[in-house]
């Protein structure tokens, strides 16, 4: 009778293999974080230029809608916007700067850091003005505006980015 060699099949990773695979992760986490944090950074400062975009445009559709006038306040010195449409609705901006600039002279940075939309969808704005927006990180060189149109009460939202100022969506 032949004796027959059972042969034992072992499955798993070695103690070793667990370690270098462990240490190949840690390694492109230290060299992913700095992309993923600016990352993480240009995703607030868009959809904050939406939050403020929302805003405007909610409150100029209140102001049709009941009939009277609905404000918008910037506060610079707090990076908050708040609207008297929905009532009493205030949005912190968080770690996103709002901030004057006047360079463009077709588009100065918000007049007395109001807007009022009129129940006829205008807005007081006188020609074109904006709400200008960028992060407080060196990492992220973009910046956005949420430009009014006076005239209509339009609301837009433009991106920079070294260049000229065009639309975001």
């Amino acid at each position: 009778m032949a004796l027959r060699r059972l042969r034992c099949v072992q499955s798993g990773f070695t103690l070793v293999e667990l370690a270098v695979a462990l240490a190949v992760l840690g390694m492109m986490m230290v060299l992913g974080w700095p992309f993923l944090q600016g990352w993480k950074e240009s995703i607030d400062l868009r959809s904050t230029a939406g939050r403020v975009s929302d805003m405007m445009l909610s409150a100029r559709m209140r102001s049709v809608v009941d009939r009277r006038d609905a404000t918008v306040r910037v506060d610079y010195a707090t990076d908050t916007c708040s609207s008297t449409a929905p009532v009493g609705t205030t949005k912190k901006i968080g770690s996103i700067d709002l901030y004057l600039d006047n360079s463009d002279p077709d588009c100065p940075s918000l007049s007395d850091s109001n807007v009022v939309f009129r129940s006829n969808g205008t807005a007081d704005a006188a020609g074109f003005e904006a709400v200008y927006l960028k992060s407080r990180s060196a990492r992220v060189p973009m910046r956005y505006r949420v430009k009014i149109l006076g005239a209509t009460g339009k609301v837009s939202v433009e991106k920079w980015a070294g260049g000229e100022w065009y639309g975001a969506y």
